[in-house]
This record gives C-alpha cells, structure tokens and sequence, in this order.
C-alpha cells in the first residue's frame, strides 16, 4: 500500500459538485439574472435553434440534446444506439424527453405561470417555499424567486429556502419560470408568509453536531426527497449483479484474511494471526447498503464555496445532522445571502446509468482499490493481479511499527492523544481531519473515528465505506469517480484542454493523478490498474473497447 491519503487538508474547506445523483440548485442558464435585481416587467425572446438529429452511431454523454421525430430529449448519461422514442418505454431509458421540437425557428412562447405557491416551513430566520411544475412548449429549466419584488435565488426543483431571514416577520414572495430560450413566465400570485418567533436556538441551522428529525414535506424541500431505487434494501442485487460472488473471490483468492492469504502472511512482519477475511463479498454488500442509507449535503452562502455547511441525512430515521459549519456562514455580513445546496447520495453506487455501466464501475472501483491494497510484484506467483486487496493498513505502521504518526492540529477535529491516523482501508483514510470528516458523514459522530481509528482496520464493511465515500464525493475541480464511469461526467472545456475525457484513466486522475498522469500501461502503477480493471470487466462480459484506459495525454484537474 502507498503511503498517500485521499483527502487534502483543504478537503473540508472545498466546494463540491455533481452532475446526476446530485441535487444541484444552480443554474446554466446564461440569461439568468443576479440576486438583487428587480422582478422583470418584460420578457426577452432569443432565438433557439433546433437540436441536432438523433444518429444511431453516434456517442451520446450526460447533457447532450437531439431532435427525434419531432421532440427533444437530453441524454441522462453516457448512450449509443439507444433510439430516445423508444427507450422512453424502458425505466432505464438513457433518454428524458424535454419537449416537443421548435423547428429551428424562434421559441417565443414563455412557460405557464408557476401554480400552488405555497410555504411549507418557517423558523425564525428562514422560509421554504414550494410550487407545482410550470409548462413549457420545449421545457422549463429553472425557477426565480422574488422576496419583496427583488430576486433572492433560483431553483432547478419546484422548492426553495430563504434563509437568512428577520424573526417575527411578514415578507411577500414571487415565482417566475424561464425557459432554455430566455422565455420568462408572468409573476405568480404573491404569497405572504412570516417567520416565527426567535426561540433562541440560534435559527434553521443547528449546532455542530447536533440532530432534528424532519418530516417528508422538509425531506422533499430541503433533501430533494428520498428515491426508493436508492435505498439500502437495494444494496445486494445491485452487487450481485454487477459481480457475482463465485467470480469476486475468483478475482481475489489472496485477499487479506483469506485461508490462501494466511499460508503466504504467515510469519511475516505485517501478519496478523487472528485477521479474518477483511474484503468479504458480504462486507461488499453490507458497505454499499449501509452507504445508501445516507445522503450528504453541502450548503453555500450566495455561491461562494468557502462559506459552507456540511449536513447528513439518514434516510431511515429521517434525521438530518450538522457536521460542519465554516465560521463565517452566519456572519452579519454573509446572513442575507441566498443559499445553494448541492446533495450527493451515497445509494447511487451501482444503481445510476446502464446495467453495463453499473458493472463498469464496479470494475473500475474494484480495480483501483485492489491497485492501493495490492501486495504483488512483477514474478509474483500466480501474477500480480493475484494478490489484490492483499493489505488494508499502510505496510509500515502494521503491528503497532511505526508508532504514532498523519496527526495535526485541528481545532474542528482534534486528534486524540496517542492515536495514529496512518493510511487505513481499501484507499487509505489518513490524518485526524479526515478520519473526523469521514466518521461523522459515516456514523453522524466525528468522535467515532477519531477515538477509534483502529476501526477501519477491523471493520471490513466500515473499510469499503470509507473508500466508497472518497469514490461518491467530488471534489472541485474533480467530479467524482461514480459520475466518471456511470456516464454523468461531462468535461469542461478546460478539463478537455487537459486531455481529460471520461472513462476509467480518468478515475486514476482523480485518485492519484498528480503523479500518475500521463502514463501508459508501461507505468506499474498504471499498468495494474488497467490491468484489474481488463481482468474484472471480463469476467463482467463488458466491452470496453475504445474506452480511454490509460492517462496518458491527461495533465491533473
């Protein structure tokens, strides 16, 4: 195992971002107008020209648009040859149908005013609002809403918060719906809502660490809601499905823990006599179901990605929790901001995108795991590939050898006296911060990991979560590796001036891509990564030809 850490310290300080699986109240909408400005009294006609058409050979990602036989569909994700009229029957469909298709002519119809505006929550300093879905003739792509006839944010869902807010006070909102072209609806009726009175907690946000269950109405609202397709009960056939057991343990016969593994450890400095089988399929399962029972957000002041919050929601007990709040979000100055939220959740591990995409990132997440566990060398018996997933703790802290080492101070997670926060699990989880960000996102408790770090050596399951997280989580300018594979990942025009496309060399980017980038399979590192990742698609019956594997050409985020 390398002695690297996933995470940087600015790790907690970095905004997040991504595509799908990600609720993200931001707008692309080139004409959207600034918080602060006026409610319009006209409305602006742009021209929009017609997709182009659907072609069957052609290779479609995440954001793409095309006309078919009269209607406009965005594809979801990464597709060919999926003709969007008729995928439409499948609940897997690669395809949303937008709208019906203007011709190529100028799109001058506005959508239909925003109906049922209504609130939902109030506290002394915040007000959720919700409404029901405008029409469009091509399609609404967001909502503007206006306190006291000035605008305080936007919407890509039919709800919002308005935070920041006076207590005991009347305020009067507007919504208007706009379209790709510009189009903006008339006002809708304005609705009068008050805040509550102060009642000394400080407002809608709790202390650090502390919890609140919250009910459906706010779980929709503020959480985007919880998708069925995504929970936990979910976790073993979306497992199995991908990689069948029979074929993992195949893949892995040397796994730590395992009967051939203690033949080869035995009396070695790093054997462990009483080490079960670390990386069990069912540990597997039990990671990705647990992880689906939890969805993460990250609140933003007015855009700005310094000042954030950091929450966790348990799907089950419907209880939302504070675990991070940077110093500044409720200062005077910063408190009248709008509020963007962008959610991540964890469920979507194997379950976005196509059947084969969901086989490819397993393979990809499984190959780039057994890479950083790996125990093999160039003869090793059986081949290098072999002896994947062979160590879960960095070789040279084993057994308590190189006593106390990766603490720093940290006032938001200190480090306990006497623990190491070396590299632990399938990508390494290192320093205090880190193991304190990653154990509250986990169990909703920063303490749990930083009084216990031994854990994640222990826990198989808490193992692979820690590097399921790292995998589900973006870090900017990096989307996250499950976008990458599941097709959601649509590059910048920086990025692709980089050399970054999607595929499985990007995921080596984003885990270690200051020093493995631009490398071929001559590169070891490289080289075994492809190498699993060729071995586990496979035996997946995936095709993954044409598929960029290496980094080669690719320079970091």
């Amino acid at each position: 195992m390398y002695s690297k850490y996933p995470f940087s310290r600015a790790f907690i300080l970095r905004s997040l971002s991504a595509v799908l699986g990600v609720t993200l109240l931001l707008s692309n909408t080139p004409i959207a107008m600034a918080a602060g400005e006026p409610a319009p009294s006209v409305q602006d006609a742009t021209t929009q020209s017609t997709a182009p058409a659907w072609q069957a050979a052609k290779v479609y990602v995440g954001g793409d648009i095309v006309s078919h036989e009269g209607k406009l569909f965005k594809a979801k994700w990464w597709t060919q040859g999926d003709n969007p009229n008729t995928a439409l029957s499948s609940s897997d469909s690669p395809w949303q149908h937008i709208g019906s298709d203007t011709g190529g002519g100028t799109d001058t119809t506005p959508p239909s005013t925003p109906p049922g505006l209504s609130s939902t929550a109030q506290t002394s300093t915040s007000i959720t609002l919700a409404w029901n879905a405008a029409t469009d003739n091509v399609g609404v792509t967001q909502y503007d809403i206006y306190r006291n006839n000035v605008k305080v944010g936007f919407s890509a869902t039919t709800s919002f918060t308005d935070n920041g807010l006076q207590a005991d006070t009347t305020y009067s909102y507007t919504v208007i719906a706009l379209d790709a072209a510009g189009n903006a609806s008339t006002l809708s009726s304005a609705l009068s809502v008050k805040t509550a009175v102060d009642n000394g907690t400080g407002g809608p946000f709790l202390q650090v660490g502390q919890s609140r269950v919250i009910t459906d109405v706010q779980i929709q609202a503020t959480w985007g809601g919880i998708d069925p397709h995504y929970a936990p009960s979910q976790a073993a056939a979306s497992v199995t499905a991908a990689l069948p057991q029979a074929d993992y343990e195949a893949l892995f016969p040397l796994r730590i823990g395992s009967a051939e593994w203690h033949t080869v450890a035995v009396g070695k400095p790093y054997y462990k006599p009483g080490q079960v089988d670390y990386y069990s399929y069912d540990n597997l399962i039990a990671a990705v179901r647990d992880a689906a029972n939890i969805k993460y957000k990250e609140v933003y002041r007015g855009g700005s990605t310094w000042t954030k919050q950091i929450w966790r929601l348990d799907k089950t007990a419907k209880t939302e929790t504070l675990l991070y709040q940077e110093p500044e979000f409720n200062a005077e100055w910063n408190l009248n901001k709008p509020t963007t939220s962008r959610i991540v959740d964890f469920g979507t591990f194997l379950k976005e995108g196509t059947e084969t995409n969901k086989k490819r990132e397993l393979a990809a997440f499984l190959a780039n795991i057994a890479h950083e566990t790996g125990g093999g060398w160039a003869t090793a018996p059986g081949g290098t590939l072999r002896w994947g997933l062979f160590f879960n703790e960095e070789v040279s802290y084993i057994n308590g050898q190189g006593g106390v080492g990766y603490v720093q101070a940290n006032s938001d997670y200190p480090a306990v006296a006497g623990k190491s926060y070396h590299g632990r699990g399938p990508l390494q989880l290192s320093w205090n911060y880190n193991y304190g960000l990653i154990g509250s996102i986990i169990f909703g408790d920063k303490n749990v990991l930083l009084q216990n770090p031994e854990k994640i050596t222990q826990d198989g399951k808490l193992g692979f979560m820690t590097a399921m997280l790292f995998w589900m989580t973006p870090q900017d300018p990096k989307p996250s590796s499950h976008d990458i594979m599941v097709g959601n990942y649509v590059p910048t025009a920086a990025q692709i001036a980089k050399g970054l496309v999607p595929g499985f060399g990007a995921t080596i980017m984003v885990i270690n891509g200051a020093f493995e980038g631009n490398k071929d399979e001559s590169d070891v590192r490289v080289g075994r990564r492809i190498g699993h990742y060729l071995d586990i698609t496979g035996r997946s019956g995936v095709n993954v030809q044409g598929e960029k594997l290496n980094t080669l050409g690719m320079q970091p985020f």
